[in-house]
């Protein structure tokens, strides 16, 4: 049963990733959903806005690895897989044959192995899915259509509580610019955004030892 509630969970997690990307609706949807969730942050500056997100989807994503992955079992497995890759590339060089035959009878193991592998790397991130992309999404379409209204008059989606003061930020480096203004190929508050996460993410895996 365990097993079958943690292949849905994954399944929902990665339907949410793709449904985001192929699916303006949804992503809509999903983003005025996250709105109403998180309304009262709405009024606070967008950069901060953005920080506070940050540091949750990190504490988020390192609680959801503490608690699902087994950091034991996939040393176990990483240091196996590893020894056997070793050997095989060293029997390659020196033509050992025989060594290459009994490696052979070893292939089977180590696809399970790998297998086991991916599984364990997949499940934390199809959780972090759930509750990070909802609101990755969310944090898009409020930069965008602050943007849009203020640059082209575009008119602001019903349902999104949206005051385009707080979106303009005074920076450094760039001057005074919108959230969503491009540095390179990224808009800024994303920048801001993995550079938060980043910091505040080695801080929390700290605390919780996570992959201790």
């Amino acid at each position: 049963m365990k097993g079958l509630i943690s292949k849905i969970v994954m399944i929902f997690g990665f339907t949410i990733f793709f449904g985001i990307i192929l699916s303006y609706d949804f992503r809509i949807s999903l983003a005025l959903l996250i709105e109403n969730i998180f309304f009262p942050f709405v009024g606070l500056k967008f950069y901060i806005l953005v920080l506070i997100m940050s540091i949750l989807t990190a504490l988020y994503s390192n609680l959801i690895q503490k608690y699902t992955v087994d950091y034991e079992r996939m040393k176990v497995v990483q240091k196996k897989i590893s020894e056997y890759q070793k050997e095989y590339i060293d029997a390659m060089k020196q033509k050992n044959q025989y060594k290459l035959k009994q490696l052979e009878q070893k292939k089977d193991e180590m696809k399970l192995l790998q297998s086991e592998m991916m599984s364990m790397q997949f499940k934390p991130m199809s959780y972090t899915f759930i509750v990070s992309i909802p609101i990755w999404a969310w944090l898009w379409e409020r930069a965008y259509l602050s943007y849009r209204n203020l640059k082209f008059g575009d008119p602001v989606i019903p349902g999104f509580q949206i005051k385009n003061e707080l979106f303009i930020i005074n920076s450094p480096f760039w001057g005074t610019i919108h959230a969503n203004e491009f540095l390179i190929i990224f808009p800024w508050w994303l920048i801001w955004y993995f550079l938060c996460s980043v910091i505040f993410g080695q801080f929390i895996k700290k605390i919780l030892k996570v992959g201790v």
